[in-house]
């Protein structure tokens, strides 16, 4: 361990955490995005835990899909995929030096996947939802952080999503690995940069 991870390892806080945790990852086939944003607590410098929340930036588009004439008789062959997830997170920090960090989130929590066809014969573009469903999801993954400034740092990793569930269809459509993008600010960084208070995140250590 170096000496570094020692004197970290000597003082016990909890501190804040935010950062935007965006995403690259497939679902029905093709790439997408996903926006996120992850926010809650560090302990010792060695532990995160918190809440994510994650959604799609734009919705997957798909036409050729029939649907029932009978239970949707203004549908067209046109529909809109959405999918979004709210999930708690623990995030172990493996490794830890003054710009560089290394750790393996893990999250479970409960995915929304929706769906809207659009109406045929309207004037103007209209969706009508007919599909909502809840399932629990699991993903983990690793992620290398990177101090740009002592109060902002930037993140890539990779890692892979599960969603628990029965339905073979949603497994094959939206389990797939993830590309991770990340900024994080370091907010009581900047608050004691502010106040000009004592701040021992390391940063001063060469």
């Amino acid at each position: 361990m170096s000496e570094y991870q020692e004197d970290s390892l000597k003082t016990k806080k909890w501190k804040l955490h935010c950062g935007f945790d965006g995403r690259m990852s497939w679902a029905l086939g093709q790439r997408t995005s996903l926006g996120g944003i992850k926010f809650g607590l560090i302990y010792n410098k060695k532990h995160k835990f918190g809440i994510g929340l994650y959604y799609f930036k734009n919705p997957i588009i798909r036409s050729g899909v029939e649907l029932s004439e009978r239970d949707y008789p203004d549908a067209t062959d046109t529909t809109s995929y959405n999918f979004g997830y709210t999930s708690l997170f623990y995030e172990p920090i493996w490794y830890i030096t003054r710009r560089l960090s290394i750790s393996a989130p893990v999250h479970f929590g409960t995915a929304t996947i929706s769906a809207s066809y659009k109406v045929d014969d309207t004037t103007q573009t209209v969706w009508t939802n007919y599909l909502n469903q809840n399932e629990e999801i699991f993903g983990i993954s690793g992620v290398a952080n990177y101090k740009v400034f002592r109060w902002l740092a930037i993140g890539s990793g990779g890692g892979y999503r599960f969603l628990l569930t029965k339905d073979a269809r949603v497994r094959k459509a939206l389990n797939r690995p993830i590309i991770i993008f990340q900024v994080k600010l370091m907010l009581g960084v900047l608050y004691k940069l502010a106040l000009k208070k004592p701040i021992d995140d390391g940063w001063d250590k060469k």
